[in-house]
């Protein structure tokens, strides 16, 4: 079997092993749906292929940017990873893994976030990361959030094809976020990966407050008789948001009410203590969780170095990298060795058990949610 990168052409191909994989018969194409993963282009997604040259199993990288401040962590999405059964038993998986864990090391990438957590992923060195915390709001909570703040005038409406710039505008301004252009937000909203997942619908609503769009959500809903075109069991969940973090609340408790579910559930990443504050003190039950799938650590160096403006200089000189490819860190008192996941921990987690021996300087580094608009 012959592992290598796919082909521009052979990307479609590399969409309908993904469907048959995948799809049911009323659902989108993953052709579709992921347009950044099949699209015509430099691809950068693996293959295993037959001596024939058939495809036989996929794994899909996309190239991101995230933004955290001033700082910009050039990483990649995994997903999309399938095997035809007629081949599955020959270590396919693992080998494409490999692959693509290589490409990511040659590309200077840091981070590569994998959207699953099961065993071929962990056995590789892939780890949880970063903290979320779920607001389940229910339809009483729902009232009450707009009960709270009925009067100060905000309108909520469907996002319209003229507000895609000021729409543009709030997720660029956000403190954490992925790199993206207008034309890139209106592809990824069209193709609605998340809501199709669930098999619900995509909406996207925008608050106006003194004439200018505030606030900005998308939401995978039922539609709005309670239903939904394979009826699923889903509750509704918010996909992506940006803004005003009260008119982001009013625009969840808005789209609950409008296509009624029994809940709708928020990933809530722990640096956006206002959006929390509001759903729970609105009666939103909350449970602690990780952030959405795995990550694998593909180059301690160049992760430090691109998150270099998040950190305080002095760290460079308490945490050293050993032979043996572990980290001392040290206050000056006590040291401490650490692995990939013990640095992932310090760097990305409010709760880390090694921040005892961070500068105190130092600050988590916070990350958006990762089964948003960019999961693949």
């Amino acid at each position: 079997m012959i592992i290598r990168i796919c082909l521009p052409h052979e990307l479609e191909e590399a969409a309908a092993l993904s469907d048959f994989v995948f799809r049911q018969p009323d659902q989108q194409s993953m052709g579709s749906i992921f347009p950044y993963l099949f699209q015509p282009g430099i691809s950068q997604s693996y293959g295993a292929f037959t001596e024939e040259g058939q495809m036989v199993a996929f794994m899909g990288m996309v190239p991101e940017v995230i933004r955290v401040g001033s700082a910009r962590l050039n990483v990649y999405g995994l997903g999309s990873v399938c095997t035809h059964p007629e081949y599955r038993g020959q270590n396919l998986a693992s080998r494409l893994l490999e692959a693509c864990m290589l490409h990511a090391k040659r590309s200077g990438a840091s981070l590569v976030f994998v959207s699953g957590d099961r065993s071929l992923y962990t056995r590789a060195g892939c780890r949880y990361i970063g903290r979320i915390r779920y607001a389940a709001l229910d339809s009483s909570a729902s009232a009450a959030l707009q009960a709270e703040i009925q009067n100060q005038d905000w309108t909520l409406r469907s996002m319209m094809p003229e507000d895609v710039f000021a729409v543009s505008a709030l997720l660029e301004a956000a403190q954490t976020g992925y790199e993206q252009g207008p034309a890139q937000l209106l592809k990824l909203l069209g193709a609605g990966a998340i809501p199709d997942i669930y098999r619900l619908q995509a909406q996207a609503f925008v608050a106006v407050k003194n004439g200018r769009v505030q606030a900005f959500a998308v939401a995978a809903v039922h539609a709005a008789d309670g239903s939904s075109a394979s009826d699923s069991k889903e509750p509704a969940h918010a996909v992506e948001w940006a803004g005003d973090m009260q008119g982001c609340a009013l625009l969840f408790a808005e789209m609950l009410q409008r296509f009624p579910a029994e809940q709708m559930i928020v990933p809530v990443p722990w640096q956006q203590e206002r959006l929390l504050e509001l759903l729970t003190s609105a009666g939103a039950d909350v449970t602690d969780g990780r952030n959405s799938g795995t990550v694998w650590l593909a180059g301690a160096g160049s992760l430090l170095s691109q998150c270099a403006p998040l950190l305080p200089p002095i760290l460079d000189s308490l945490l050293k990298l050993q032979g043996d490819g572990s980290y001392l860190i040290t206050d000056g008192k006590r040291e401490e060795t650490i692995d990939d996941d013990g640095l992932l921990s310090l760097l990305f987690d409010p709760e880390s058990p090694h921040l005892a021996l961070a500068p105190k300087a130092f600050r988590t580094i916070a990350l958006p949610y990762l089964s948003g608009l960019h999961f693949v």
